[in-house]
């Protein structure tokens, strides 16, 4: 709707009016820090003078003032962070105050409140709201509603009205850039302008385009656990930060930044999404991965095989002699099947016989195999395993430390008699010697009974695997089971621990009570669900069974063939029908449609959720005779579109390997990074990936290196090539040598071959 020259002129001066309140919050933060320096200069001075140096000897009235001083020191000190982030917020503010507004008429009233949205509050000193916080409840409307009836959940209740205005502006630099009314989804002008615009270095906020299906998840209380469906490009992980964004402004009081944890699929992801929060004025979350909290936990005792390893193995070593077999491992211990087996193991493993026995030293029974057998299965019952067994070690010793200290003063004695030695140190030391001799096997005995190695409880689950199968487990092929079992106990002789074994692992370290609480975390979220088996969700629950969680993915997007979720039927009977939600997003915001169309035709359209409708280029699909002359073309499209001024550009590969070959041709002939590990920092220029590193990035241009029947050869590898489709928000080209994948067979519609 167009906005007539009076509504621009007030528009205008109501701008310079917000601009000049945070101009003038901005020296208030200023003078206060300016403040704080000389104060905190001061206090450092009367600390010298009235304290000096701190000693014992001078009393502890000196401790006291020296500790009060410390304490105000500390208080200036929050003070001064909280004044900096204050500031850091309206810098911002003065760039962008506000991106959109609603005219709302609460019902009963005369006169409709104007809401100006946007990255925060901002308030005069008569306390009037001149910005409101997208977070705020009253701010809802504007991503939930259109002109007419509506209505918002504040503490006082349900506050119901009709939107009578709803406006939408691009403010740059403090001015005014374009305005326009709308009674449209906000995903028209204002998105089809951020969607066209070439990528940043880093994840961006969204919330002058949050879409109301967004919304319901960003702001989603009533339930304990949030599982979130959603196609490639429906902002399933910007809707899980802003979320974040959100729990941090309404629970500020109950919950900071280092009461939430975000699993992230790697480190290349965790530095992409990693500007989100600070851009909405928040301090980051806790950013971690399922493989560093598995490997940190599980210690250094062991070579451990990385993610990436194992995705390697799983595409190139098809012909190794073992690769069956161990595929046949992966695929059951990422089932259902295995977590059951592991319940009843675990379950055996608390019940079974300690063989305890009697301890005695010298004649005297120090403890007796009846009492271990009462202290582990009664006393100390409701104890893990773990402490129970660390619990009758400390209790062992106790009991023998007298009888310790007595024959240590007997053989001293004896020894003094003796007139070998030159002074009581060396008696003593010569009489510890031998009773620590005398007690040697005691202590060996004891190690035995209260022994935890976590590899042999491991290995004791293959060794008697045939034991924990239940009677509806014996129709799984018994060849199988065994085969499974001896490769399984073949490959823990070898010292490597492969990473299908680490999740099982984990999950009985923390059953039998060997992992750390975590109940300072009361939040979690989990991006890329599709990538985690059923065991692994029990391990989420293992460890944060009373934080909420918020699980994001698309099962589409499995770029492991073998270790996946499968379907979240697989996980719920671990979260409770009751205190869990299921909201599909279903809408794709990335891509181009005729990207969204051929990456979709691989699934066989499957997938039918909608798209926005900006259109581009149709995908090129071009063939080549060979690698060498695939990389040529690279380095020809590189520099093509480069010249069209498209910031980013992501070559991906099937495997690391191939991705280091391209990058070892591209590198000396083009500006070129490429990310072979999971640990690597994200770089938005040309990178050349592996197609499992990719998921979750986006790229301007995507070249697919060689889609080619001997690379993307079987029906395994479809989501993998859909997931690096999915990329690509501008430009997609796929290359191949020899013959195309079959894969691609119909997709052939929704490509230009050139």
């Amino acid at each position: 709707m167009n906005i007539n020259d009076v509504e621009w002129k007030l528009e205008n001066e109501w701008l310079k009016e917000v601009l000049k309140e945070v101009q003038k919050q901005i020296n208030e933060k200023r003078d206060f820090k300016e403040r704080f320096k000389k104060d905190a200069i001061e206090t450092q001075r009367e600390l010298w003078q009235n304290v000096g140096s701190v000693s014992v000897i001078n009393g502890l009235e000196q401790i006291v003032d020296f500790m009060e001083f410390i304490d105000t020191m500390k208080i200036q000190k929050r003070s001064h962070e909280f004044t900096r982030k204050l500031e850091e917020k309206y810098e911002r503010m003065l760039l962008i105050p506000y991106f959109g507004r609603i005219d709302f008429l609460e019902s009963g009233e005369d006169k409709a409140e104007k809401c100006y949205i946007g990255i925060s509050n901002l308030t005069n000193d008569n306390y009037d709201f001149l910005v409101y916080d997208w977070r705020a409840p009253v701010s809802s409307m504007f991503y939930d509603y259109e002109i007419g009836s509506a209505n918002y959940k504040c503490p006082e209740g349900t506050i119901d009205g009709k939107i009578l205005l709803k406006r939408q502006y691009k403010i740059s630099n403090g001015e005014i850039e374009y305005m326009f009314d709308s009674n449209l989804k906000i995903d028209d002008e204002v998105l089809q302008d951020i969607l066209s615009k070439s990528t940043d270095n880093k994840m961006k906020a969204i919330i002058t385009t949050i879409q109301r299906e967004q919304n319901k998840v960003i702001r989603n209380e009533e339930y304990k656990n949030l599982i979130v469906q959603g196609p490639a490009g429906s902002g399933k992980t910007s809707v899980a930060l802003h979320r974040i964004a959100y729990l941090l402004y309404k629970h500020r009081d109950k919950i900071t930044a280092q009461n939430i944890v975000i699993f992230s699929p790697n480190d290349i992801f965790n530095d992409y999404i990693s500007s989100v929060l600070p851009q909405l004025g928040e301090d980051n979350m806790y950013q971690t991965t399922f493989k560093e909290y598995m490997h940190n936990a599980l210690g250094n005792e062991l070579v451990k095989e990385n993610y990436c390893d194992m995705m390697e193995y799983i595409l190139v070593s098809s012909k190794n002699n073992n690769y069956e077999k161990r595929i046949k491992s992966i695929k059951f211990k990422a089932s259902t099947k295995f977590v059951d087996i592991l319940k009843r193991y675990v379950s055996y493993y608390e019940k079974m016989d300690r063989n305890f026995t009697d301890i005695i030293f010298r004649g005297n029974l120090i403890i007796s195999s009846k009492d271990l057998h009462e202290l582990f299965f009664k006393d100390y019952k409701q104890i893990p395993l773990k402490r129970r067994l660390h619990k009758i070690r400390e209790r062992f010793i106790y009991l023998i430390k007298p009888y310790e200290k007595k024959r240590i003063r007997e053989v001293a004695a004896e020894l003094e008699k003796t007139g070998f030695y030159i002074d009581n140190v060396e008696i003593v030391e010569r009489s510890i010697d031998i009773v620590r001799n005398e007690t040697k096997d005691i202590y060996h005995e004891i190690d035995r009974m209260t022994e935890f190695n976590l590899l042999g409880i491991y290995r004791g689950l293959f060794d008697n695997l045939e034991l924990f199968l239940n009677k509806s487990d014996t129709q799984y092929d018994e060849e199988k089971i065994d085969e499974t079992k001896s490769y399984t106990l073949e490959s823990l002789n070898t010292g490597i621990l492969n990473y299908e074994d680490q999740p099982p692992l984990l999950y009985l370290k923390g059953a039998l009570g060997d992992l750390p609480k975590t109940s300072e975390i009361k939040y979690v979220i989990i991006d890329e669900a599709q990538d985690y088996t059923p065991l692994q969700y029990e391990i989420f629950n293992q460890l944060f069974e009373n934080a909420n969680m918020t699980i994001l993915g698309d099962l589409h997007q499995s770029i492991n063939p073998f270790m996946n979720l499968g379907d979240y039927s697989n996980i719920s009977s671990i979260f409770p029908k009751d205190d869990t939600c299921i909201i599909n997003l279903t809408k794709s915001y990335r891509s181009t449609m005729e990207i969204t169309k051929f990456s979709r035709s691989l699934l066989d359209n499957k997938i039918t959720d909608g798209c926005v409708e900006r259109n581009g280029d149709k995908p090129l699909l071009l063939g080549f005779p060979d690698e060498k002359s695939i990389k040529e073309r690279l380095l020809k499209d590189i520099k093509v579109y480069k010249d069209k001024d498209y910031k980013s550009i992501g070559i991906i590969t099937r495997t690391a390997k191939e991705a280091q070959e391209v990058f070892s041709f591209l590198k000396d002939k083009v500006h070129v990074k490429a990310i072979i590990k999971d640990d690597s920092e994200y770089d938005n220029d040309t990178l050349v990936i592996p197609a499992y590193l990719a998921k979750g990035l986006e790229f301007d241009v995507v070249f697919i290196y060689n889609a080619g029947d001997e690379n993307y050869s079987c029906e395994e590898e479809r989501l993998l090539l859909y997931t690096a489709c999915t990329r690509a928000l501008h430009v997609l080209c796929v290359y191949y040598s020899g013959k195309c994948t079959p894969l691609l067979n119909g997709s052939y519609n929704f490509i230009v071959s050139k």
